[in-house]
């Protein structure tokens, strides 16, 4: 059963995985890995398959590994690993709280929030992109939505950290050994302990916060429980805020590095949002994503048994030819533009509004207020988080007016 994602043999830069994955899409789009003990999937229409059809292919793998207490607590909220009908109602009561009205609602005090993080920079001539923006923006959004402590922020670090890497250093855990779990429990079960306080406070002294909505939400009778709350919390930490985290810093490495790319969206704002889509897509944050099956099923010409993990790579079904013409090339004006980034279906990302909503804001803030920008000396290894993106990116910059 894999762990990670198997990239030890792929150590390279995002190139050398771009190439494996053609070499994959091409030789072969579904295969058996006897070391890792699951089956890959590249291309992107089984990627669609696999994703949509939740009745053979389960995003519930809970059953994959022992779960130790406190994961087991948070995971009773955690729905994007949830089948129907379990997904379905707490999905539904989430979205009730969490509407596109109300984080249409954020963008002036995202605007606001992004424009006071550059401001604490101005005049700086060389910034790191990840720890003075890309990483503090989404979490103070969380933050405020949350009504929690600002101050506390160090803390959702580790925490999201423990939640995605669950102790496997900068490689995204697929499927976890318990082992694994266990050596970040200790983070998990501070988190727990931290949320539940809180929740627990609100249902006593309710306010307009998200966990207050999240606490009062009611669906045909039916109300979440503080666990079920506190799971969608840390499905927040890790959706809300590595996801733009990842993204953004994605995105100005890439605009970095062309600056071509970089002028034409200065001079066309109105393409930024079709370019946060098309980095989405280009380098999303989610390399793959893993399925079990629940029968036998014959699968890209092979027999598939039941209860065996597909990992279906997001990431190069998003670079299929097949899909995509001239899918190697970066288009901000690709239209269409069906990528998988936030997933498919059912399981589509919840926190996506919120996350393109962020990327957008923070793009377009950043080609305000820099005429341009550089890498600062280029990317170190120890700065590269694999295949999702960047721990550092220090930049040179230059400021507008």
């Amino acid at each position: 059963m894999t762990a990670g994602l198997g990239l030890a043999d792929q150590r390279g830069d995002y190139a050398s995985l771009v190439r494996w994955w053609a070499r994959m899409r091409d030789s072969k789009p579904v295969h058996y890995d006897a070391e890792l003990g699951n089956w890959h999937v590249f291309r992107y229409d089984d990627a669609m398959r696999v994703i949509g059809d939740h009745e053979t292919f389960s995003s519930d793998l809970r059953s994959a590994v022992r779960q130790p207490e406190q994961f087991a607590i948070v995971a009773r909220g955690a729905f994007n690993g949830f089948d129907p009908p379990e997904h379905t109602k707490l999905r539904s009561l989430v979205r009730t709280a969490l509407t596109p009205r109300m984080i249409a609602g954020l963008e002036p005090r995202i605007t606001a929030i992004a424009h006071e993080l550059l401001d604490s920079l101005s005049g700086r001539r060389r910034v790191e992109l990840i720890g003075d923006l890309a990483y503090p923006l989404p979490l103070i959004v969380i933050a405020e939505l949350m009504n929690i402590p600002l101050a506390d922020r160090h803390l959702f670090r580790a925490w999201a950290d423990a939640l995605f890497f669950q102790g496997r250093g900068d490689e995204p855990v697929v499927v976890p050994t318990e082992e694994m779990l266990r050596s970040v429990e200790p983070l998990i079960g501070e988190m727990n302990a931290y949320f539940l306080d809180h929740i627990r406070h609100r249902r006593r002294h309710p306010g307009g916060d998200l966990i207050s909505k999240l606490a009062a939400v009611e669906v045909a009778g039916t109300r979440l429980a503080d666990e079920e709350v506190l799971g969608v919390c840390g499905f927040l930490l890790v959706a809300g805020h590595i996801t733009t985290t990842l993204v953004l810093g994605n995105a100005v490495h890439l605009l970095a590095t062309r600056p071509d790319l970089a002028a034409e969206l200065r001079g066309r704002p109105d393409l930024i949002p079709s370019a946060v889509e098309e980095v989405l897509r280009f380098r999303g944050q989610l390399p793959a994503t893993p399925r079990r099956t629940t029968r036998e099923v014959t699968f890209g010409g092979h027999v598939v048994p039941a209860g065996e993990v597909l990992l279906v790579w997001i990431a190069s079904a998003n670079r299929d030819e097949r899909q995509f013409p001239q899918a190697d090339r970066f288009d901000p004006r690709r239209e269409p533009n069906h990528h998988l980034g936030f997933g498919r279906g059912i399981h589509f990302c919840v926190g996506a509004p919120l996350a393109r909503l962020e990327q957008r804001v923070a793009l377009r803030a950043v080609l305000e207020r820099w005429d341009s920008f550089s890498l600062d000396g280029g990317v170190r290894p120890e700065d590269v988080r694999k295949a999702i993106g960047f721990r550092a990116l220090p930049l040179a910059v230059s400021w507008a007016g």
